[in-house]
């Protein structure tokens, strides 16, 4: 075996014991929430020691940092697969954007991980950069039907898109917190549609 092909066998192989690392710490964390992760308990979900796991990430935060930008892809992957439908009105604004709500709704832990959990920026490292999301290019996908129209200017979709995410974040809060009537799921599809209909 060439040098060039057992380096590649040897990053292959890491990636995928990493790999295995996240998903151990994703499903303690929907299922039981963040406060549940430890060192110990993702390497045994893992199957592998402790040690081990300092290998791949240097402490829980990295640990953690890394977990929450992998499930951040995941969910800007499975997104799109729930949308089965064409964004052409208004009314399809606001399926994406109950998709996105519902989401959530489903995985509390999940909401509560990415915007409650404060974690500190461990660096980003080189092969990682090229995995980012580009939400750029998915708020134009959303946003294009309003943008051809004319009713949107293509520079004002990224401050639409936050307005509405904020929005929602603010949102999903009082209703996990229990503030409010936000609680009742129609309530918060009820305010939802009617922040679109203000903004667009």
């Amino acid at each position: 075996m060439s040098e060039k092909a057992s380096y590649t066998k040897e990053k292959l192989k890491r990636q995928r014991t990493g790999t295995y690392f996240l998903e151990a710490a994703k499903t303690i964390i929907i299922a039981e929430g963040v406060e549940s992760v430890s060192v110990r308990r993702v390497a045994d979900a893992a199957g592998y020691s402790y040690p081990t796991l300092y290998n791949y990430f240097k402490d829980l935060n990295e640990l953690l940092w890394e977990t929450r930008q992998y499930m951040i892809r995941e969910m800007t992957m499975e997104m799109p697969q729930k949308m089965d439908f064409a964004v052409e009105d208004k009314e399809g604004i606001k399926k994406v954007f109950k998709t996105y709500i519902e989401y959530y709704l489903e995985n509390p832990n999940i909401f509560k991980f990415f915007y409650f959990h404060h974690l500190i920026d461990p660096g980003k490292k080189p092969e990682k950069a090229n995995e980012e999301p580009d939400f750029g290019a998915m708020w134009n996908e959303v946003f294009k039907c309003f943008v051809s129209s004319g009713k949107l200017r293509e520079r004002d979709v990224e401050a639409a898109a936050k307005t509405l995410i904020y929005a929602i974040h603010g949102m999903l809060t009082l209703s996990f917190s229990g503030n409010g009537d936000l609680g009742e799921e129609g309530n918060l599809f009820r305010d939802l549609n009617m922040i679109i209909d203000y903004i667009l």
